[in-house]
């Protein structure tokens, strides 16, 4: 009996011992389930993080330094005045925020967040991305002395043979005909823009003086399997010749914008086209219109350069037609190149302007050949006027400069991608170069003004030897 109850007794034992690991187990897989779920869950949770991240843009962390990145090859801000005017121009220059708000908010959207308390390298970071979208471009005053080399056309104190009048006066355009001369610059093509502004300056030239037109770019397409084909197409399609209006009408109907940019050949053959217009006996100027760089493997600088220094010594005006930042320093280097001028237009207007420079001077060709006469006060005048005009040129451009980032700073701070900390600190920066803008305005203007009463009072003075020379002969 007592036997007995000592089995039952350690049955006992073994099913109650057996129930509880049972448990144990089961307490075990619950456990290990739910931190398998867990960790699950926390990886889907760093995967939407990330994914959100490169929706947004990179965090304020990488960015500064990420390779290939928003913030990649972005040209430090300037910190004189040969920097700011060397500036490439922003995408959205020229232009004020509310004329091309939408665009300028999917750009400002693909910045990544600045939020929290950024260090003062992601600050400085991130403005030199915002100057690099808005920064103007601001005129070069070295420009404005090279454009009074012209207004000094003939007159007694011009002792550049480019500049003085001779017998006969010839102009060759050199035109971009490459596809994106296609582009829109406001309700027309760049293209039209070019053919409308070329046929009326030239309609509004002396009979006597010559005009000729070479176009460039104008065959295939900006393919690839088309680029031979496209830089080989290089055209003088109006002789150097006296206006013609139906024959000029003819040649603008044989081009549209096509393919590739050999700018370097055209400026090449150009020289050639004028090689019969000595420099002694004629004044031949040459005008650059282009949207662009070249793409035909040349060198444009190259072949200015050596314009400049050939027999037919033109003068060399290089205009921008709505070029972007990389073209605008090709551009510019041109016109070093062959110590001409260069201007950036935006519009059909401000290509006219530059036209009509050149028929002024042709106008006073053609007085010269009647009688001679040179009026040194109206030089003074003139200078004068372009220096007003320059400095509200200046003016205008930091002006818009101020209240495009303005706009720029209220959206990023209201879309929660800025704090209004550092707002503050960009505001700061951007009122550090409007100061320095203003400040080389006003140094830019006494310098020009003081260099024009030296140059015309030497004009002067030059005129009264000369006269007075004559009288005592």
């Amino acid at each position: 009996m007592r036997r007995r109850t000592i089995l039952m007794l350690l049955l006992f034992l073994i099913v109650v011992i057996s129930a509880c690991a049972s448990d144990e187990g089961k307490e075990s897989s619950t456990e290990e389930e739910q931190d398998k779920v867990q960790s699950e869950e926390n990886e889907d949770d760093e995967k939407d993080k990330n994914e959100n991240t490169t929706e947004r843009g990179q965090t304020a962390e990488t960015s500064a330094s990420g390779e290939g990145s928003l913030f990649a090859d972005i040209p430090d801000p300037p910190a004189d005045l040969e920097g700011l005017i060397d500036y490439p121009a922003g995408p959205f220059a020229g232009t004020a925020y509310e004329d091309q708000e939408v665009d300028i908010q999917e750009a400002l959207d693909k910045l990544p967040k600045l939020t929290g308390e950024p260090s003062e390298e992601e600050i400085n970071s991130y403005w030199a991305k915002l100057l690099s979208l808005f920064a103007e471009d601001f005129p070069d005053p070295e420009n404005i002395v090279k454009k009074w080399r012209t207004l000094s056309f003939g007159s007694p104190e011009s002792d550049d043979p480019k500049l003085q009048f001779k017998e006969n006066y010839n102009v060759e355009v050199i035109l971009d005909a490459s596809g994106s001369m296609a582009a829109y610059a406001g309700e027309k093509t760049r293209m039209s823009i070019a053919k409308e502004s070329i046929t009326e300056f030239s309609s509004g030239l002396p009979e006597d003086a010559n005009v000729g037109i070479r176009v460039y770019g104008f065959e295939g397409s900006s393919e690839d399997s088309d680029k031979e084909l496209s830089c080989a197409s290089n055209e003088l399609v109006y002789d150097i010749q006296p206006y013609d209006k139906n024959g000029l009408d003819k040649a603008m109907e044989k081009f549209q914008p096509a393919g590739w940019t050999p700018l370097a050949d055209a400026i090449n053959l150009a020289m050639e086209d004028m090689q019969e217009f000595d420099g002694e006996h004629n004044t031949n100027i040459i005008y650059v219109v282009s949207d662009g760089i070249e793409t035909c493997d040349g060198d444009p600088v190259a072949a200015a350069e050596e314009l400049s220094g050939s027999d037919i010594t033109p003068l060399v005006n290089v205009i921008g037609l709505d070029v972007d930042s990389e073209g605008q320093k090709q551009l510019k280097d041109i016109a070093d190149a062959s110590d001409g001028t260069y201007t950036l237009v935006k519009n059909q207007d401000q290509l006219m302007d530059e036209f009509e420079r050149t028929q002024n001077m042709a106008s006073e060709w053609r007085q010269w050949k009647a009688d001679a006469v040179s009026d040194v006060r109206q030089i003074s005048v003139e200078r004068m006027q372009m220096i007003r005009d320059f400095r509200g040129e200046w003016a205008d451009r930091w002006k818009r400069e101020r209240q495009n980032f303005h706009e720029v700073f209220e959206y990023l701070q209201s879309n929660d991608d800025i704090s209004r900390e550092t707002k503050s600190v960009l505001y700061d920066l951007r009122d550090e170069r409007i100061d320095m803008s203003t400040d080389y305005q006003d140094q830019i203007f006494d310098d020009l003004y003081e260099l024009k009463e030296k140059q015309v009072d030497e004009a002067r003075n030059e005129i009264e030897e000369q006269y007075s020379n004559s009288t005592e002969d």
